[in-house]
């Protein structure tokens, strides 16, 4: 899962939401299955590369494609 700048490596996500609302843009919402919780890009399009959930993030899920 990726926008044109970041990347989700869902293995890592806790399911702390705290992400989700930090993004200005909605980019990110929920996968809430009984066994299976973590975030996922759901407009990816309106990414603009701010980087405040991976900054918000505590266990590095998101990582910047940047260059």
């Amino acid at each position: 899962m990726a926008t044109p700048f970041i990347a989700i490596n869902p293995h890592n996500c806790i399911a702390c939401w705290e992400c989700i609302p930090a993004c200005p843009k909605h980019v990110l919402g929920k996968v809430s299955l009984p066994f299976h919780k973590h975030v996922r890009i759901v407009d990816a399009d309106a990414c603009i590369g701010c980087n405040k959930c991976i900054r918000t993030c505590p266990r590095g899920v998101f990582t910047s494609l940047k260059r």
